[in-house]
């Protein structure tokens, strides 16, 4: 553990906390002797009062689960503060220059500097999720999509080549979009051999950021205690685990034996002279040496678990799929991974008093605490994000009760009010309008004579009746006319046309 404070105060000052770097001897014994050698880096926002950021590195068992192996506390994501938190992870766990070794990570820019500085000869790789979120911005096209996994998982650099020809066929701008992401940092088809894993997804650090999610909620002290009991529960279920398993390999190793096997029976074999056998699969030929352990495939080289080609050949040799799974997929080295404990501690009550001064926190940072916001241009009024849907932010709502703005009916208190007569759909017609002016003040239509050639007048209308609907009659339709009588009334007067 290896706590730093700002540097900068005076001796018999108080010390004001800047950062903190935590691994326990247990996780970093125990992923050293047993695990693959993939590390997954990553980074978690702190939810707490006074906001930071949670490093963290993290391992993989013999049966794909997580191993926390260090974590720190800083104030940002940076180049320092990430050179800081790789070069202490390198020192305990002996990396060195990184040869051998696998890092798994998403694009942080202060993470890739590190990695490349510190760690220069191991294997960078970048997390495909990260990258094709990033690809996809500019659309949501399915075939892309499926033309990205294809590209990302295939094994082989022929496979590679060929399914980017047809992405290039297909679209040549996304093509050229794709390139420059660099696939040899995320293409299983230029990883190198000997680490046992074909990650090309950071879920090692999703997953340990997900358990720790409400921890990063306490304060520092607590969190750190959350964090710590975690791991010391987590390596006793999986030592009682490990223990009750009496099968040679953990369960996920077995599982995926009984799938590669029954996906074998779709193969189909062809025996030659020498210790190499020819298998096909899928209109494609695959060569494969069991003295060797290998396969065209690249599959088995790179998992350490015999692909479908090589579990043809073994079992068409009359051998056993067990005889050619790498050692660390065995029980007794997932046994020995969770032989490490981390002892148990009282209350911070019960802690020995150290007699110094204490570490106050740290200053706040300028601006807004917590994540920052994204500097999107404010929307309009009337404008949505959605360029299919219309937004309802900012629309004036009116209640259907009592015709009112501002609220709905479900919480309306008022007396109903009837809605006014509505309009006819459409392009009104002559009789319509005259029907709706008479409707609109109770008025009988009058009976036509059809003798009267001449014209034929409407009752009477007072201006009080008029006086809300001026407008209306001042727009008369054809052949209607606005008279005002002897008596000062107004009255409409509907002609006819020999």
């Amino acid at each position: 553990m290896d706590i730093e404070t700002i540097p900068g105060a005076t001796v018999g000052s108080k010390q004001r906390f800047y950062r903190l770097y935590m691994c326990f001897q247990a996780q970093k014994e125990s992923w050293k002797k047993t695990c693959r050698s993939v590390i997954g880096l990553d980074g978690a926002f702190l939810k707490w009062d006074i906001k930071g950021q949670l490093l963290a590195a993290v391992g993989r068992d013999g049966d794909n689960r997580i191993v926390p192996i260090a974590w720190a506390v800083v104030e940002i994501e940076n180049d320092t503060n990430w050179d800081w938190f790789v070069q202490h992870l390198a020192l305990d766990l002996g990396l060195e220059l990184g040869k051998g070794f696998v890092v798994m990570s998403d694009k942080q820019k202060g993470l890739v500097k590190a990695v490349h500085n510190l760690l220069p000869e191991a294997e960078h790789r970048q997390c495909c999720r990260h990258i094709y979120e990033n690809w996809r911005k500019g659309g949501k096209d399915l075939r892309l999509q499926k033309f990205f996994w294809y590209i990302a998982r295939c094994y082989t650099p022929g496979m590679f080549n060929y399914n980017m020809d047809e992405l290039k066929r297909y679209d040549a701008g996304a093509h050229a979009s794709l390139v420059k992401t660099k696939p040899e940092t995320w293409s299983r088809a230029f990883f190198k051999i000997g680490s046992n894993c074909n990650d090309n997804l950071n879920n090692l650090c999703e997953s340990f950021n997900k358990t720790i999610r409400e921890a990063r909620k306490k304060p520092l002290l607590d969190m750190l205690e959350e964090i710590r009991r975690q791991c010391m529960t987590r390596n006793y279920l999986r030592s009682k685990m490990a223990t009750a398993r009496k099968t040679r390999f953990t369960e996920k190793t077995h599982k995926e034996l009984a799938r590669v096997e029954e996906k074998s029976k779709e193969c189909t074999l062809r025996w030659a002279i020498g210790p190499e056998t020819e298998v096909e699969d899928q209109e494609q030929t695959y060569v494969v040496s069991l003295e060797r352990e290998t396969c065209a495939c690249r599959s088995w080289q790179m998992n350490g678990i015999p692909c479908i080609h090589a579990a043809k050949v073994i079992l068409g040799a009359k051998r056993k799929l067990s005889e050619f799974v790498a050692p660390c997929y065995t029980t007794n080295q997932w046994r020995e991974t969770y032989s490490y404990g981390i002892s148990p501690l009282n209350g911070m009550i019960e802690w020995p008093q150290t007699n110094r001064l204490g570490v106050i926190p740290p200053p706040n940072r300028n601006g807004k605490p917590g994540r920052p916001k994204n500097h999107y241009r404010k929307k309009g009024t009337n404008e949505t994000v959605s360029t299919t849907k219309l937004s309802r932010a900012n629309r004036v709502m009116t209640c259907s009760n009592c015709k009112e703005e501002g609220h709905y009916k479900n919480t309306c208190r008022k007396a109903f009010v009837p809605s006014s007569p509505k309009k006819p759909r459409g392009r009104p017609r002559k009789y319509q309008v005259r029907d709706y002016i008479l409707k609109s003040h109770k008025l009988k239509p009058p009976k036509l004579n059809p003798h009267n050639l001449t014209h034929h007048k409407l009752p009477k209308l007072t201006p009080h009746k008029l006086k809300h609907h001026d407008g209306k009659f001042l727009n008369l339709p054809k052949h209607h006319r606005l008279e005002r009588g002897e008596d000062g009334s107004l009255r409409t007067t509907l002609l006819f046309v020999v």
